[in-house]
């Protein structure tokens, strides 16, 4: 990782520390990251099978 990436991550986190935010954005953040991590696996097993064109 890059240092602006790592800084901008501590930021954040930062951040949300000082502002008391509450776990259920994670919540909602990791299960949407879930979903479209689970549409890619999906996606590329169900092509995995399939000649290319």
């Amino acid at each position: 990782m890059s240092n602006s990436v790592l800084s901008s991550i501590i930021t954040s986190a930062e951040h949300g520390a000082e502002h008391g935010t509450s776990g259920i954005e994670w919540v909602i953040g990791g299960g949407t990251l879930a979903i479209l991590v689970f549409a890619l696996m999906a996606l590329v097993w169900f092509a995995g099978g399939r000649e290319h064109s």
